[in-house]
C-alpha cells in the first residue's frame, strides 16, 4: 500500500504537555484530521470528548481484524489510518514508542513528519497532573467551569528526582529524533500558548494551507492561576526547588 509522501505526522510529546490541546487544533485546519493516542492500551471513552463523534479506533480496538504477530499487525493498522485522504495525524507519547518501538522504523520508512511538543517548565507538568487527580479531569471543553480556587498540593518527596526525570526524558526523545534522521520541528508548548501565531510554524512544516486561518480548539485551559494561587504548599515546594537546577521554574 503507498502512501503519500511528506503528508502525514505525528506529534511526538509526553503526558500533560498540553498535546490534546495542540492535536485539536490541528484537526480544525481545513485538510487536516489529527486524532489522540492511538496506541493508548484501552479502549476510546465514547461521550463527552472533544472527538468523540469521529475518533479513530485505537490499535487495541481493531487488533482482531489486523495480522496476528507484531510488528506486521502495526504496520498494517499504520497504513491504513495513513492512507486516507487529507493529512493524518496522532499523538505518539515516549512511552508508547517504548512500548511499539517497531512504529520508530515505520515512521523512518514513510518519511513521516514528527512534531516534537515539549513543555519547558517540567513543575507545570506535575501541577497539571495534580490538578488531574483532583478535579477527576483531563481536558476541559470549551463551555464547561471548574471552581476559580482551584488549590493542589505538591509532593515534594520526590520532586526534584521527578523534574530530572522528566527532563531526561526529553532530552533522550531529542537525540532518538536526530540519530533516526527523521524530520522533526519541536515546538515548546509555553510559546504556543503565549501567541498562537507560532502555529504557523507546524502550519508551514506540515505543509498546511490555513488560509490565514487562526488556530481553533474545542479545549481550554483548566489552571487560570499562577503557581503562588493554584499550589496550596507553595513555600514548601520554593524550599525543596531553592537549591536544585529547577528553582527558576517556579513563578
Amino acid at each position: 500500500m503507498s502512501l503519500r509522501a511528506n503528508s502525514n505526522f505525528v506529534v511526538f510529546t509526553t503526558n500533560r504537555s498540553g498535546s490534546e490541546w495542540v492535536i485539536s487544533t490541528l484537526n480544525g485546519f481545513e485538510g487536516v484530521s489529527a486524532h489522540g493516542e492511538l496506541f493508548l492500551p484501552k479502549a476510546r471513552a465514547t461521550e463527552g470528548k472533544w472527538d468523540s463523534d469521529f475518533a479513530y479506533p485505537r490499535f487495541i480496538e481493531m487488533k482482531a481484524s489486523l495480522p496476528p504477530l507484531r510488528p506486521f499487525s502495526v504496520f498494517s493498522y499504520l497504513d491504513t489510518f495513513y492512507s486516507r485522504t487529507g493529512k493524518s495525524g496522532f499523538k505518539l507519547m515516549y512511552k508508547q514508542l517504548g512500548f511499539y518501538p517497531e512504529i520508530l522504523f515505520y515512521l523512518m520508512r514513510h518519511r513521516i513528519q514528527v512534531v516534537h511538543l515539549v513543555r519547558r517548565n517540567h513543575l507545570d507538568v506535575m501541577l497539571s497532573y495534580a490538578i488531574k487527580a483532583k478535579t477527576g479531569k483531563a481536558h476541559l471543553l470549551n463551555g464547561q467551569t471548574l471552581p476559580n480556587e482551584l488549590r493542589v498540593e505538591l509532593d515534594t518527596r520526590n520532586l526534584v528526582k521527578k523534574l530530572a526525570w522528566l527532563q531526561k526524558q526529553q532530552d533522550i526523545a531529542r537525540k532518538v529524533l536526530v540519530w533516526c534522521r527523521l524530520s522533526h520541528l519541536e515546538i515548546a508548548y509555553e510559546d504556543l500558548v503565549r501567541n498562537q501565531i507560532q502555529f504557523h510554524l507546524i502550519e508551514d512544516f506540515l505543509s498546511i494551507n490555513s488560509r490565514e486561518q487562526m488556530a481553533q480548539s474545542a479545549l481550554t485551559k483548566i489552571r487560570k492561576g499562577g503557581h503562588r494561587d493554584v499550589i496550596g504548599n507553595y513555600d514548601e515546594v520554593k524550599k525543596v526547588l531553592s537549591n536544585s537546577q529547577f528553582a527558576g521554574l517556579l513563578e
